[in-house]
């Protein structure tokens, strides 16, 4: 498996100072352009899958990738940002969101509609149903979860996308290449940054860390490390 690790485009809460972020927002006008650089790169590919989170700004960023490209978009319930959907910025505020439902997901995506495949546990109460954040050993968990899942799906040498969130993806790296490579000094998640492992003799060897190439410099975001 070649499987391609890319943080959504930069969304209005990365863009905000913190105690102004909300729930899910969506992608910024630099986002929007970030993405569409993403796909004109992606195009340039021969991709199997493409999975993306529930998160709006996920959702977004696979928007240009599916008018550019002939790949399939499955929606995965449990790839999304480490803590949940969830209003307040400490956890002095903390408060759990709905996450939007499987017909606003839907209707979001109706222009690609056949290519297009939703988890049956995304229902139109909202895929996070206004539970507590999660926690970090809840987090973790998942992250292993998610990449033995990708192990069990993929196994002929596929290339996969996998469009995520910068605390996520920093989960799995340490899941996947942790114990070799310290994941929390590799730098700064760009937005819309590209991360590729492929998977060789029974383990993760990494390729390349958060490439910005196919990004103009004025288009570089995402300090968060």
């Amino acid at each position: 498996m070649q499987l391609y690790l890319i943080r959504h485009a930069e969304s209005q809460n990365n863009a905000r100072p913190t105690y102004l972020r909300v729930e899910d927002p969506e992608i910024t006008p630099v986002g929007r352009l970030q993405a569409q650089h993403l796909a004109d790169w992606l195009a340039t590919l021969k991709i199997d899958a493409m999975i993306t989170s529930p998160f709006l700004r996920t959702l977004q960023t696979a928007l240009p990738i599916l008018t550019a490209t002939q790949v399939n978009l499955d929606v995965w319930h449990h790839v999304f940002e480490r803590g949940g959907c969830f209003r307040g910025h400490d956890e002095t505020n903390f408060a759990g969101a709905m996450g939007m439902g499987r017909a606003h997901i839907l209707r979001l995506l109706a222009e690609f509609e056949r290519r297009c495949r939703l988890e049956a546990s995304i229902d139109d109460s909202g895929w996070w149903g206004g539970r507590d954040r999660e926690t970090d050993q809840e987090a973790e968990q998942r992250a292993k979860r998610i990449c033995d899942r990708l192990l069990s799906t993929f196994q002929n040498g596929e290339v996969v996308v996998l469009l995520i969130h910068a605390d996520f993806k920093r989960l799995m790296l340490t899941e996947m290449i942790g114990e070799t490579i310290d994941v929390t000094g590799l730098g700064p998640m760009r937005n819309a940054g590209i991360t590729k492992l492929n998977r060789i003799d029974e383990r993760w060897q990494l390729d390349y860390f958060n490439s910005v190439t196919h990004l103009p410099a004025k288009l570089i975001t995402g300090n968060e490390h």
